[in-house]
């Protein structure tokens, strides 16, 4: 039972010296005898130095490092895209500038448009002997495109696209007819008439119906001011599209053989004739 006291008296002393408060000389003044100083351990100069980390090197020769070189081909194209992409931009940037400043469009000047055209005069007038039997009417999607050789669209080039509306006519020529077309037996009820075939008259562009669906022009294009020129161009185009359209089915000229034939036969009906023939040649 004593041992035990006195075994946990010194437990108790250690436990309190443990966690008293550290001496001031490890803070100020100097050291007592006996004490050790952590001031020694970083400025005593016999204190031995820690020796360097050392690696070994790998075994074997060094590896070469090796660099890609790009080849000049590349950086020859690489530019010359860049070039043009920043044409491009810049002409654009021009171009859009030019249609800011232009007073006309900002409202800046006004236009007045005076009519000072004179009468009408008739020149002439001409007898026309023409049934007209049929008319047709076409729609067609013109597509014009101009480009120069090796020089890029936005600098010298256009493109249309024109919606092209028109009529084309056929007619059978009356006046044509000479004293053998008509026959009438004895008893007159009966006729026979003959008759040139139909003819398909020039198309006609209803440019009250046809508009301009798109149009690019290059820079130099817009310049010179060649629209004028290419929408005559796309006006002829268009009127012989309609022509050929119309021609390709004969579906008018059938149309109007049997406009012709019913309207020949209605007019001699109605003057007693009870068979009414009429052929085409």
């Amino acid at each position: 039972m004593g041992a035990q006291g006195t075994t946990t008296g010194r437990t108790d002393v250690r436990e309190r010296d443990d966690t008293a408060p550290l001496p001031a000389t490890l803070h100020d003044g100097p050291p007592r005898p006996g004490e050790w100083d952590r001031r020694d351990r970083v400025d005593r100069p016999d204190a031995p130095a820690e020796a360097p980390l050392q690696v070994e090197p790998p075994a074997g020769p060094p590896v070469p490092q090796t660099r890609r070189v790009v080849p000049r081909t590349v950086w020859f194209f690489v530019v010359i895209g860049v070039l043009i992409v920043a044409m491009g931009l810049s002409a654009g940037f021009v171009i859009r500038a030019l249609g800011d400043a232009n007073p006309f469009k900002n409202g800046l000047v006004t236009q007045q448009t005076i009519d000072r055209s004179g009468p009408a005069v008739l020149k002439a007038v001409n007898d026309v002997g023409k049934f007209q039997a049929a008319s047709g009417y076409y729609e067609v999607v013109i597509d014009v495109e101009h480009s120069t050789a090796h020089v890029p669209s936005f600098l010298s080039g256009s493109r249309v696209l024109f919606v092209a509306a028109g009529t084309v006519d056929v007619s059978v020529d009356l006046a044509a007819l000479g004293s053998g077309a008509v026959t009438v037996d004895s008893k007159r009820t009966s006729a026979t008439i003959t008759l040139p075939k139909p003819q398909l008259a020039p198309a006609r562009l209803d440019l009250a119906r046809s508009h301009v669906y798109s149009e690019e022009q290059g820079l130099l294009d817009r310049l010179s001011g060649g629209s004028a020129q290419d929408m005559k161009e796309v006006y002829d185009l268009s009127t012989r599209r309609l022509d050929e359209a119309a021609r390709q089915t004969g579906e008018l000229t059938t149309r109007a053989e049997a406009n012709t034939r019913t309207m020949l036969q209605g007019l001699l009906h109605s003057l007693g004739y009870t068979d009414v023939t009429v052929a085409f040649r």
